[in-house]
Protein backbone atom coordinates (compact mmCIF):
# COMPACT_ATOMS: atom_id res chain seq x y z
CA UNK A 1 0.00 0.00 0.00
CA UNK A 2 1.09 3.45 -0.56
CA UNK A 3 1.61 6.08 1.88
CA UNK A 4 1.02 9.98 1.29
CA UNK A 5 -0.09 13.06 3.64
CA UNK A 6 -4.17 13.94 2.42
CA UNK A 7 -6.82 15.91 4.16
CA UNK A 8 -9.71 13.84 4.34
CA UNK A 9 -13.28 15.05 5.10
CA UNK A 10 -16.13 12.58 6.33
CA UNK A 11 -20.01 13.15 6.27
CA UNK A 12 -22.97 11.80 7.45
CA UNK A 13 -26.35 12.63 7.93
CA UNK A 14 -28.10 13.37 11.29
CA UNK A 15 -30.97 11.06 12.75
CA UNK A 16 -31.10 9.39 9.25
CA UNK A 17 -32.76 6.39 10.49
CA UNK A 18 -35.82 8.42 11.92
CA UNK A 19 -36.65 10.33 8.36
CA UNK A 20 -36.37 7.06 6.43
CA UNK A 21 -38.76 5.54 9.13
CA UNK A 22 -40.96 8.45 8.80
CA UNK A 23 -40.50 8.89 4.84
CA UNK A 24 -38.58 6.06 2.61
CA UNK A 25 -39.06 7.25 -0.75
CA UNK A 26 -38.98 11.01 -0.25
CA UNK A 27 -35.50 10.71 2.36
CA UNK A 28 -33.57 8.26 -0.37
CA UNK A 29 -34.51 11.22 -3.20
CA UNK A 30 -33.38 14.24 -1.27
CA UNK A 31 -30.22 11.76 0.02
CA UNK A 32 -29.26 11.30 -3.79
CA UNK A 33 -30.00 14.94 -4.89
CA UNK A 34 -27.89 16.16 -1.41
CA UNK A 35 -25.03 13.38 -2.73
CA UNK A 36 -24.97 14.96 -5.54
CA UNK A 37 -24.23 18.39 -4.87
CA UNK A 38 -21.72 17.37 -2.56
CA UNK A 39 -19.84 15.88 -5.06
CA UNK A 40 -19.99 18.97 -7.17
CA UNK A 41 -18.51 20.87 -4.66
CA UNK A 42 -15.80 18.06 -3.92
CA UNK A 43 -14.98 18.17 -7.44
CA UNK A 44 -15.05 22.09 -7.70
CA UNK A 45 -12.03 22.24 -4.92
CA UNK A 46 -10.12 19.26 -6.01
CA UNK A 47 -10.99 16.74 -4.35
CA UNK A 48 -12.28 12.75 -5.24
CA UNK A 49 -15.02 10.74 -2.97
CA UNK A 50 -12.85 7.58 -2.29
CA UNK A 51 -15.60 5.77 0.00
CA UNK A 52 -19.46 5.96 0.37
CA UNK A 53 -22.00 3.67 3.17
CA UNK A 54 -25.32 4.33 3.53
CA UNK A 55 -25.90 8.46 3.97
CA UNK A 56 -21.94 8.84 5.20
CA UNK A 57 -19.18 10.51 2.14
CA UNK A 58 -15.21 10.01 2.80
CA UNK A 59 -13.61 12.30 0.77
CA UNK A 60 -9.94 13.34 0.29
CA UNK A 61 -8.26 16.24 -0.48
CA UNK A 62 -4.75 17.64 -1.66
CA UNK A 63 -4.92 20.80 0.71
CA UNK A 64 -6.99 21.34 4.48
CA UNK A 65 -7.77 24.69 2.77
CA UNK A 66 -10.01 23.21 -0.08
CA UNK A 67 -11.53 20.99 2.18
CA UNK A 68 -12.65 23.09 4.54
CA UNK A 69 -14.13 25.63 1.53
CA UNK A 70 -15.88 22.61 0.16
CA UNK A 71 -17.66 22.21 3.70
CA UNK A 72 -18.61 25.29 3.77
CA UNK A 73 -20.38 25.39 0.19
CA UNK A 74 -21.92 21.89 1.35
CA UNK A 75 -23.36 22.76 4.35
CA UNK A 76 -24.42 26.60 2.86
CA UNK A 77 -26.28 24.68 0.10
CA UNK A 78 -27.74 21.71 2.08
CA UNK A 79 -29.08 24.62 4.59
CA UNK A 80 -30.57 26.93 1.61
CA UNK A 81 -32.49 23.74 0.41
CA UNK A 82 -33.98 22.59 3.59
CA UNK A 83 -35.75 26.07 3.82
CA UNK A 84 -38.35 24.39 1.63
CA UNK A 85 -39.32 21.67 4.43
CA UNK A 86 -40.54 21.75 7.54
CA UNK A 87 -37.51 21.24 11.01
CA UNK A 88 -38.66 18.07 11.64
CA UNK A 89 -37.85 16.97 7.88
CA UNK A 90 -34.69 18.66 7.82
CA UNK A 91 -31.63 16.34 6.63
CA UNK A 92 -28.77 17.90 7.91
CA UNK A 93 -24.85 16.78 7.42
CA UNK A 94 -22.07 16.83 9.87
CA UNK A 95 -18.98 17.25 8.68
CA UNK A 96 -15.35 16.03 10.13
CA UNK A 97 -12.07 17.32 9.15
CA UNK A 98 -8.38 16.01 9.76
CA UNK A 99 -5.26 15.90 8.06
CA UNK A 100 -2.37 12.74 8.42
CA UNK A 101 -0.80 10.16 6.62
CA UNK A 102 -2.97 7.85 4.93
CA UNK A 103 -2.22 4.12 3.02
CA UNK A 104 -3.97 3.82 -0.63
CA UNK A 105 -5.29 0.33 -1.28
CA UNK A 106 -6.76 0.53 -4.62
CA UNK A 107 -8.23 4.00 -4.17
CA UNK A 108 -9.50 3.43 -0.93
CA UNK A 109 -7.92 5.60 2.21
CA UNK A 110 -7.22 3.73 5.26
CA UNK A 111 -5.12 5.33 8.89
CA UNK A 112 -5.45 7.62 11.41
CA UNK A 113 -6.67 10.57 9.62
CA UNK A 114 -9.33 8.58 8.29
CA UNK A 115 -10.64 7.59 11.87
CA UNK A 116 -9.95 10.77 13.26
CA UNK A 117 -12.20 12.57 10.72
CA UNK A 118 -15.13 9.95 11.32
CA UNK A 119 -14.45 10.81 14.59
CA UNK A 120 -14.63 14.50 14.35
CA UNK A 121 -17.76 14.30 12.38
CA UNK A 122 -19.57 12.66 15.63
CA UNK A 123 -18.52 15.76 17.25
CA UNK A 124 -20.23 19.07 15.00
CA UNK A 125 -23.41 19.79 15.63
CA UNK A 126 -25.98 19.37 13.05
CA UNK A 127 -25.09 21.79 9.81
CA UNK A 128 -21.78 21.96 11.21
CA UNK A 129 -18.01 21.59 10.40
CA UNK A 130 -15.39 20.47 13.15
CA UNK A 131 -11.84 20.37 12.68
CA UNK A 132 -8.32 18.85 13.65
CA UNK A 133 -5.89 21.36 15.38
CA UNK A 134 -3.32 20.67 12.64
CA UNK A 135 -6.58 21.51 10.08
CA UNK A 136 -7.63 24.78 12.28
CA UNK A 137 -3.27 25.58 12.42
CA UNK A 138 -3.49 25.36 8.40
CA UNK A 139 -6.57 27.46 7.23
CA UNK A 140 -7.46 29.95 10.49
CA UNK A 141 -5.98 33.05 8.58
CA UNK A 142 -7.22 31.48 5.11
CA UNK A 143 -11.08 31.71 5.17
CA UNK A 144 -13.09 34.73 6.33
CA UNK A 145 -15.41 32.46 8.88
CA UNK A 146 -14.77 32.49 12.67
CA UNK A 147 -13.15 29.16 14.36
CA UNK A 148 -14.24 28.20 17.90
CA UNK A 149 -12.06 26.04 19.88
CA UNK A 150 -13.50 23.18 21.91
CA UNK A 151 -10.65 22.48 24.02
CA UNK A 152 -9.58 18.81 23.90
CA UNK A 153 -11.77 15.79 23.42
CA UNK A 154 -11.58 12.19 24.40
CA UNK A 155 -12.79 10.53 21.18
CA UNK A 156 -13.78 6.36 20.72
CA UNK A 157 -10.60 4.34 19.77
CA UNK A 158 -8.01 7.53 19.63
CA UNK A 159 -5.83 7.03 22.88
CA UNK A 160 -4.90 10.77 23.56
CA UNK A 161 -7.47 13.51 24.05
CA UNK A 162 -7.90 15.76 20.39
CA UNK A 163 -7.68 19.40 19.91
CA UNK A 164 -10.95 20.40 18.13
CA UNK A 165 -12.29 23.85 16.69
CA UNK A 166 -15.48 24.39 15.06
CA UNK A 167 -16.60 26.95 12.21
CA UNK A 168 -18.35 29.24 13.41
CA UNK A 169 -20.24 31.40 10.21
CA UNK A 170 -23.72 33.21 11.13
CA UNK A 171 -26.63 30.49 12.21
CA UNK A 172 -24.47 27.65 13.02
CA UNK A 173 -24.85 26.63 17.12
CA UNK A 174 -21.39 25.95 18.76
CA UNK A 175 -21.89 24.02 21.68
CA UNK A 176 -18.52 24.98 23.14
CA UNK A 177 -18.89 24.34 26.33
CA UNK A 178 -16.92 21.29 28.52
CA UNK A 179 -17.29 19.79 32.05
CA UNK A 180 -14.63 20.38 34.03
CA UNK A 181 -13.05 17.37 36.31
CA UNK A 182 -13.16 18.01 40.02
CA UNK A 183 -10.73 15.64 41.04
CA UNK A 184 -9.73 17.14 44.37
CA UNK A 185 -13.14 16.79 45.66
CA UNK A 186 -14.93 14.38 46.94
CA UNK A 187 -18.68 13.02 46.25
CA UNK A 188 -20.08 14.11 49.48
CA UNK A 189 -18.24 17.96 49.26
CA UNK A 190 -20.09 18.01 46.00
CA UNK A 191 -23.09 17.62 46.85
CA UNK A 192 -23.09 19.90 49.25
CA UNK A 193 -21.93 23.13 47.25
CA UNK A 194 -24.84 22.04 45.00
CA UNK A 195 -27.00 22.02 47.84
CA UNK A 196 -26.03 25.23 48.58
CA UNK A 197 -26.17 27.15 45.26
CA UNK A 198 -29.57 25.76 44.19
CA UNK A 199 -30.30 27.48 48.06
CA UNK A 200 -29.02 30.55 46.93
CA UNK A 201 -30.55 30.53 43.70
CA UNK A 202 -34.07 29.98 45.41
CA UNK A 203 -33.57 32.88 47.67
CA UNK A 204 -32.49 35.42 45.03
CA UNK A 205 -34.96 33.71 42.24
CA UNK A 206 -37.89 36.47 42.67
CA UNK A 207 -35.41 39.42 42.73
CA UNK A 208 -33.53 38.83 39.96
CA UNK A 209 -36.51 37.65 37.43
CA UNK A 210 -38.31 41.27 38.20
CA UNK A 211 -34.74 42.83 37.43
CA UNK A 212 -34.75 41.02 34.46
CA UNK A 213 -38.30 42.21 33.38
CA UNK A 214 -36.94 45.82 34.04
CA UNK A 215 -33.84 45.52 32.19
CA UNK A 216 -35.58 43.87 29.19
CA UNK A 217 -38.40 46.54 28.87
CA UNK A 218 -35.95 49.46 29.42
CA UNK A 219 -33.83 47.80 26.50
CA UNK A 220 -36.89 47.35 24.15
CA UNK A 221 -37.93 51.11 24.77
CA UNK A 222 -34.25 52.18 23.64
CA UNK A 223 -34.51 50.18 20.68
CA UNK A 224 -37.67 52.16 19.47
CA UNK A 225 -36.60 55.19 20.65
CA UNK A 226 -32.94 54.56 19.28
CA UNK A 227 -33.10 52.42 15.90
CA UNK A 228 -29.99 51.06 14.52
CA UNK A 229 -29.36 52.43 11.30
CA UNK A 230 -30.08 49.84 9.11
CA UNK A 231 -33.52 49.61 11.68
CA UNK A 232 -33.45 53.53 10.69
CA UNK A 233 -33.05 52.34 6.57
CA UNK A 234 -36.13 49.97 6.75
CA UNK A 235 -37.97 52.57 8.40
CA UNK A 236 -37.63 55.18 5.76
CA UNK A 237 -38.69 52.80 3.03
CA UNK A 238 -42.31 52.70 3.96
CA UNK A 239 -43.34 49.40 1.27
CA UNK A 240 -45.92 50.57 -1.18
CA UNK A 241 -48.33 48.66 -3.09
CA UNK A 242 -46.37 48.67 -5.90
CA UNK A 243 -43.20 46.26 -5.69
CA UNK A 244 -41.01 47.51 -9.03
CA UNK A 245 -41.64 51.51 -7.34
CA UNK A 246 -40.35 49.71 -3.62
CA UNK A 247 -37.55 48.31 -5.33
CA UNK A 248 -36.47 51.49 -7.13
CA UNK A 249 -36.45 53.33 -3.96
CA UNK A 250 -34.23 50.90 -2.24
CA UNK A 251 -31.85 50.76 -5.01
CA UNK A 252 -31.53 54.64 -5.39
CA UNK A 253 -31.19 54.55 -1.47
CA UNK A 254 -28.55 52.13 -0.60
CA UNK A 255 -27.74 50.47 2.37
CA UNK A 256 -27.77 46.93 3.76
CA UNK A 257 -31.37 45.98 5.14
CA UNK A 258 -31.14 43.01 7.38
CA UNK A 259 -34.36 41.82 7.53
CA UNK A 260 -35.75 41.59 4.51
CA UNK A 261 -38.72 39.75 3.64
CA UNK A 262 -40.52 41.47 0.82
CA UNK A 263 -39.85 40.67 -2.68
CA UNK A 264 -38.40 44.04 -3.51
CA UNK A 265 -36.28 43.64 -0.23
CA UNK A 266 -34.97 39.94 -0.52
CA UNK A 267 -34.44 41.04 -4.44
CA UNK A 268 -32.34 43.96 -3.51
CA UNK A 269 -30.39 41.90 -1.06
CA UNK A 270 -29.44 39.22 -3.51
CA UNK A 271 -28.10 42.06 -6.00
CA UNK A 272 -26.09 43.12 -3.16
CA UNK A 273 -24.70 40.39 -1.78
CA UNK A 274 -23.98 38.95 -5.58
CA UNK A 275 -22.14 42.76 -5.98
CA UNK A 276 -19.90 41.84 -2.74
CA UNK A 277 -18.83 38.63 -4.33
CA UNK A 278 -20.93 36.72 -1.00
CA UNK A 279 -22.08 33.91 -3.30
CA UNK A 280 -23.85 32.04 -0.08
CA UNK A 281 -25.77 35.34 1.03
CA UNK A 282 -26.96 36.00 -2.38
CA UNK A 283 -27.93 32.18 -3.21
CA UNK A 284 -30.23 32.10 -0.08
CA UNK A 285 -32.07 35.60 -0.63
CA UNK A 286 -32.84 34.19 -4.29
CA UNK A 287 -34.32 30.95 -3.02
CA UNK A 288 -36.18 32.51 -0.31
CA UNK A 289 -37.69 34.62 -3.03
CA UNK A 290 -38.49 31.99 -5.49
CA UNK A 291 -39.87 30.43 -2.55
CA UNK A 292 -42.77 32.85 -1.87
CA UNK A 293 -44.53 32.15 -4.69
CA UNK A 294 -44.84 35.03 -7.38
CA UNK A 295 -44.78 36.05 -10.77
CA UNK A 296 -41.69 38.01 -10.96
CA UNK A 297 -39.39 36.64 -13.61
CA UNK A 298 -36.23 39.02 -13.19
CA UNK A 299 -35.15 37.84 -9.94
CA UNK A 300 -35.93 33.92 -11.20
CA UNK A 301 -33.00 34.28 -13.93
CA UNK A 302 -30.88 36.18 -12.08
CA UNK A 303 -30.82 33.18 -9.79
CA UNK A 304 -30.54 30.46 -11.66
CA UNK A 305 -27.87 32.35 -14.07
CA UNK A 306 -25.87 32.58 -10.63
CA UNK A 307 -26.69 28.46 -9.47
CA UNK A 308 -25.57 27.94 -12.80
CA UNK A 309 -22.42 29.51 -12.50
CA UNK A 310 -21.64 27.79 -9.22
CA UNK A 311 -23.19 24.74 -9.48
CA UNK A 312 -23.78 23.78 -13.33
CA UNK A 313 -26.56 23.24 -15.80
CA UNK A 314 -28.03 19.81 -14.58
CA UNK A 315 -28.41 20.99 -10.88
CA UNK A 316 -29.98 24.32 -11.72
CA UNK A 317 -32.29 22.16 -13.68
CA UNK A 318 -32.67 20.26 -10.65
CA UNK A 319 -33.21 23.17 -7.98
CA UNK A 320 -36.04 24.65 -10.57
CA UNK A 321 -37.99 20.81 -11.20
CA UNK A 322 -38.01 20.98 -7.15
CA UNK A 323 -38.96 24.85 -6.90
CA UNK A 324 -42.05 24.49 -9.64
CA UNK A 325 -43.31 21.25 -7.79
CA UNK A 326 -42.90 22.72 -4.39
CA UNK A 327 -43.85 27.05 -5.20
CA UNK A 328 -45.55 26.38 -8.97
CA UNK A 329 -45.86 29.54 -10.65
CA UNK A 330 -45.82 30.64 -14.16
CA UNK A 331 -42.19 32.26 -13.47
CA UNK A 332 -40.74 28.70 -12.04
CA UNK A 333 -42.11 26.67 -15.28
CA UNK A 334 -40.63 29.18 -17.47
CA UNK A 335 -37.35 28.99 -15.53
CA UNK A 336 -37.69 25.39 -15.78
CA UNK A 337 -38.11 25.27 -19.20
CA UNK A 338 -34.91 27.40 -19.71
CA UNK A 339 -32.57 24.88 -18.20
CA UNK A 340 -33.60 22.42 -21.32
CA UNK A 341 -31.42 22.23 -24.61
CA UNK A 342 -32.73 22.22 -28.59
CA UNK A 343 -36.43 20.78 -29.08
CA UNK A 344 -37.10 19.52 -26.10
CA UNK A 345 -36.61 23.30 -24.64
CA UNK A 346 -38.25 24.83 -27.87
CA UNK A 347 -41.22 22.40 -26.65
CA UNK A 348 -41.74 23.06 -23.50
CA UNK A 349 -41.85 26.90 -24.37
CA UNK A 350 -44.38 26.46 -26.76
CA UNK A 351 -46.77 24.29 -24.42
CA UNK A 352 -46.08 26.88 -21.73
CA UNK A 353 -47.36 29.76 -23.65
CA UNK A 354 -50.24 27.53 -25.13
CA UNK A 355 -51.06 26.89 -21.67
CA UNK A 356 -50.84 30.48 -20.33
CA UNK A 357 -51.71 33.24 -23.39
CA UNK A 358 -51.28 36.15 -21.00
CA UNK A 359 -48.14 35.28 -19.66
CA UNK A 360 -45.85 38.34 -21.75
CA UNK A 361 -42.20 37.34 -20.91
CA UNK A 362 -43.05 33.71 -22.35
CA UNK A 363 -43.03 35.17 -25.83
CA UNK A 364 -40.16 36.57 -25.60
CA UNK A 365 -38.20 33.30 -25.02
CA UNK A 366 -40.59 31.97 -27.60
CA UNK A 367 -38.94 34.75 -30.29
CA UNK A 368 -35.45 33.83 -29.17
CA UNK A 369 -35.85 29.77 -29.65
CA UNK A 370 -36.57 30.87 -33.48
CA UNK A 371 -34.17 33.55 -34.07
CA UNK A 372 -31.56 33.55 -36.29
CA UNK A 373 -28.51 33.66 -33.32
CA UNK A 374 -30.42 30.45 -31.65
CA UNK A 375 -30.82 28.43 -35.04
CA UNK A 376 -26.95 28.76 -35.85
CA UNK A 377 -27.78 30.72 -39.01
CA UNK A 378 -30.20 28.33 -40.52
CA UNK A 379 -33.36 30.09 -39.69
CA UNK A 380 -36.34 29.44 -41.81
CA UNK A 381 -38.93 31.66 -43.38
CA UNK A 382 -41.23 29.85 -40.99
CA UNK A 383 -38.65 30.81 -37.70
CA UNK A 384 -38.79 34.29 -39.04
CA UNK A 385 -42.91 34.49 -38.81
CA UNK A 386 -42.76 32.72 -35.71
CA UNK A 387 -40.63 35.10 -33.83
CA UNK A 388 -42.22 38.07 -35.27
CA UNK A 389 -45.45 36.84 -34.19
CA UNK A 390 -44.21 36.28 -30.50
CA UNK A 391 -42.24 39.59 -30.22
CA UNK A 392 -45.35 41.08 -31.67
CA UNK A 393 -47.24 39.99 -28.62
CA UNK A 394 -44.57 40.80 -26.14
CA UNK A 395 -44.60 44.20 -27.70
CA UNK A 396 -48.81 44.38 -27.59
CA UNK A 397 -48.64 43.29 -23.77
CA UNK A 398 -46.02 46.36 -23.14
CA UNK A 399 -48.39 48.69 -24.56
CA UNK A 400 -51.16 47.31 -22.99
CA UNK A 401 -49.81 47.52 -19.34
CA UNK A 402 -49.19 43.99 -19.35
CA UNK A 403 -45.89 43.69 -19.18
CA UNK A 404 -44.33 45.70 -15.86
CA UNK A 405 -46.13 43.41 -13.59
CA UNK A 406 -43.85 40.45 -14.34
CA UNK A 407 -41.23 42.45 -13.34
CA UNK A 408 -39.22 43.91 -10.28
CA UNK A 409 -36.41 45.88 -12.28
CA UNK A 410 -37.86 48.35 -14.68
CA UNK A 411 -34.55 48.75 -16.03
CA UNK A 412 -34.48 45.00 -17.41
CA UNK A 413 -38.19 45.74 -19.09
CA UNK A 414 -36.96 48.95 -20.98
CA UNK A 415 -33.76 47.05 -22.44
CA UNK A 416 -35.99 43.59 -23.18
CA UNK A 417 -38.75 46.09 -25.27
CA UNK A 418 -35.91 48.23 -27.14
CA UNK A 419 -34.53 44.86 -28.06
CA UNK A 420 -38.16 43.35 -28.79
CA UNK A 421 -38.44 46.34 -31.23
CA UNK A 422 -34.87 46.66 -33.03
CA UNK A 423 -35.33 42.60 -33.76
CA UNK A 424 -39.08 43.08 -34.73
CA UNK A 425 -38.39 45.64 -37.41
CA UNK A 426 -35.37 43.46 -38.70
CA UNK A 427 -37.33 40.93 -39.42
CA UNK A 428 -40.16 42.45 -40.93
CA UNK A 429 -37.97 44.55 -43.02
CA UNK A 430 -36.27 40.83 -44.36
CA UNK A 431 -40.01 39.34 -44.50
CA UNK A 432 -40.76 41.92 -47.15
CA UNK A 433 -37.85 42.13 -48.92
CA UNK A 434 -38.34 38.10 -49.17
CA UNK A 435 -42.21 38.82 -50.32
CA UNK A 436 -40.84 41.08 -53.00
CA UNK A 437 -38.38 38.56 -54.37
CA UNK A 438 -40.65 35.93 -54.38
CA UNK A 439 -43.59 38.23 -56.12
CA UNK A 440 -40.80 39.35 -58.86
CA UNK A 441 -39.28 35.48 -58.89
CA UNK A 442 -43.44 34.59 -59.64
CA UNK A 443 -44.10 37.22 -62.47
CA UNK A 444 -41.50 36.29 -64.30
Amino acid sequence: MKRRTATILASDVVSFSRLIAEDEEETLRRLTAYHRACETFVTRHGGRIFNTAGDSIMCEFETPLNAVRAAIDIQEAIRTRNLSYPPQRWLQFRIGISMGEVADRNGDLLGMAVNLAARLEKLARPGGVCVSQAVHQTVAGEVSVPFVDLGERSVKNIPDPVRTFAIAWPGTEIDAERTPAIPLLKRESVLWLGGACLVMALLAGAGLSGWHFAMSRDRTGFTAAHPSPAQQVAQGLVLSTNPAETFSRLSQKGGLIEDAKSAPGLYYKALLFEAKGETSGAHRAYYNLARMGLEFIDPHLRYAALVREHEGAAMTRQVYAELHEDAPTRATALLHALQFEGEERKAKIRSLVAEHPDFAPAYYFLAEEHSEERRGGRQSLHDRQVELAALAEFLTAHREGRLDDFFLDHAVVTDWVERARKKSEKLEGQLKSASAEALTIFRR
